[in-house]
């Protein structure tokens, strides 16, 4: 069963990695996409926070600090290729 669970959540989430910044695809499939990735990146981040605070395990906190800085970076470079 957690195979099954992990084959579809990388599905879903390759697809709207897919998805959102080809300009092929409907935008309102890529507004859902990009509203999937944020759900996934930002929960993400924010489990690693809570950890890292509640657990007072600096190692966990750092890790989300990094992915933060790397989503926002990506975010960045795709904005700044579609503002063109």
């Amino acid at each position: 069963m957690e195979i099954i669970w992990e084959f579809l959540f990388e599905l879903i989430v390759d697809g709207a990695l897919e998805a959102f910044p080809d300009k092929k695809v409907p935008l309102p499939l890529r507004i859902i996409a990009g509203i999937i990735l944020i759900g996934v990146y930002g929960g993400l981040i924010g489990l690693c926070f809570f950890l890292g605070i509640h657990d007072r395990n600096w190692i966990v906190l750092i890790l989300g600090v990094i992915i933060l800085i790397f989503t926002i970076f990506g975010i960045r470079s795709v904005y700044k290729k579609h503002k063109h």
